[in-house]
């Protein structure tokens, strides 16, 4: 085999090798709004900070060190909570983000970050320790993607309404910490059992 030959075997198995990395990378990361599926969107991502630029929240994160695996934008909902206004959408040169309108509407249809994951064991209202409606309050879509239950008036999750904005995340007090918005296809996202009702499941509360 000659050099030519080669050099042009070794780059062509090089390129197969980073390739499926980048469309394998971790899918366990929340996306920005608009965001494609996994797979197309770690394909048309080209990493150009252009979103994270425009967050008014600066909720939009970059990992640290940089690859063609890590290089991809992901909302940091511990930290700071999207505000849905849809800029990053706007801005971004390849579709990875599907350009969208700051239309509360259009929003609701559209836009699923992630999941929100109850633990009432820490939730004031759920383990009788305190009153607080904080997560109802914040929540763009009241009603829809939470109420507020029983005589504590404890919050109800419902993923399938839910945006995933991490507002409620955000707005829960430090002491209880009980909301987590987990992405989707994450073990704690998964519909738990309902106890005593077989069959059933709560795909948004953990009831530890």
């Amino acid at each position: 085999m000659n050099r030519r030959v080669l050099i042009g075997a070794i780059a062509a198995a090089t390129a197969l090798a980073v390739v499926p990395k980048r469309a394998r990378a971790n899918p366990k990361k929340i996306r920005p709004p608009g965001a494609l599926k996994p797979g197309a969107f770690e394909q048309a991502c080209i990493g150009c900070f252009r979103c994270a630029e425009v967050c008014p929240t600066n909720c939009i994160r970059f990992p640290s060190t940089l690859s063609l695996e890590q290089a991809l934008p992901f909302v940091d909902t511990a930290d700071k909570a999207c505000v849905l206004c849809m800029k990053c959408t706007q801005v971004c040169p390849t579709d990875a983000l599907v350009p969208l309108k700051a239309d509360p509407d259009v929003i609701a249809k559209e836009v699923r970050m992630g999941v929100p994951v109850l633990t009432r064991s820490k939730c004031l209202p759920w383990n009788g320790q305190g009153i607080c409606r904080l997560c109802y309050q914040v929540c763009p879509y009241p009603e829809a993607a939470v109420e507020l239950v029983g005589p504590q008036k404890a919050p109800l999750f419902h993923a399938e309404a839910c945006v995933g904005c991490g507002l409620c995340e955000e707005a829960c007090p430090e002491l209880a910490q009980a909301i987590k918005i987990e992405p989707f296809g994450s073990e704690a996202a998964q519909p738990k059992p309902i106890p005593g009702r077989p069959g059933l499941k709560r795909p948004s509360e953990v009831n530890g």
